[in-house]
């Protein structure tokens, strides 16, 4: 179980710091008037479903829907990942909403309901008002560097490495539209397919039925993990 939730650690992180854009300082009530301003826009669009394919290591597809300016959002995720010749069914559901997480196995019935992360490195970067110095530093911050530019899916796209753990990312207004992963053993390419700007179904933010869930302490985790890795 240990292990299951460090993993969930790294994999949440990774996913909101690769979508990443300004917000506010301290302002944990998103609703739709407070979002509108560009202190508190996580990306460069109110509101959109994306929709990804997954190849490689992982085969499967994911949908991002968001809105509030990715305040709030929901990832759905259903795929195999294959390593070593075994294979592992993935149908996850990640959801953000105001001062929390989400992460949901749907499988299982089963998640986990954690602090917002985000927030936490909103506070850590809270003097970077601009909303692209904001999220220049998101990506900065953990250990990603601007390499050029690229038109993907229509967009004009920025596309940054991360050579510390294999990744390149093509970013449009602070969403990652394309990522390739190659890191032990692993390749994963996760490639948008459409984007869908407009209003979202606000079911797509509600929590399944019947699903039971623990509550973690995200820094708790995070202090394990520096342990292990003395």
């Amino acid at each position: 179980m240990k292990k299951l939730l460090i993993f969930a650690f790294i994999s949440t992180l990774a996913f909101l710091m690769l979508n990443c854009g300004d917000s506010s300082k301290d302002n944990n009530d998103f609703s739709d008037k407070d979002a509108s301003s560009d202190a508190q826009k996580r990306y460069g669009i109110k509101s959109a479903v994306v929709e990804y394919i997954i190849t490689g290591s992982q085969e499967g597809t994911k949908t991002l829907y968001f809105d509030k300016w990715g305040m709030r959002q929901a990832e759905y995720t259903r795929s195999v990942l294959t390593v070593s010749g075994f294979s592992k069914p993935i149908n996850l559901v990640n959801i953000i909403d105001g001062d929390y997480q989400y992460m949901i196995n749907i499988d299982q019935n089963s998640g986990t309901k954690t602090r917002n992360p985000i927030l936490k490195s909103m506070d850590e970067l809270k003097g970077q008002k601009g909303f692209n110095e904001f999220g220049e530093q998101m990506l900065l911050s953990i250990g990603a560097n601007k390499i050029g530019k690229e038109e993907f899916l229509g967009k004009d796209c920025d596309i940054y490495e991360m050579r510390n753990i294999g990744t390149k990312l093509w970013v449009w207004k602070w969403i990652t539209l394309k990522s390739e992963t190659n890191s032990r053993g692993l390749e994963i390419n996760v490639t948008a397919t459409r984007i869908n700007e407009g209003s979202v179904p606000k079911d797509k933010f509600t929590i399944p039925e019947k699903i039971t869930l623990n509550e973690v302490d995200l820094d708790n985790i995070e202090n394990e993990m520096r342990e292990e890795n003395k």
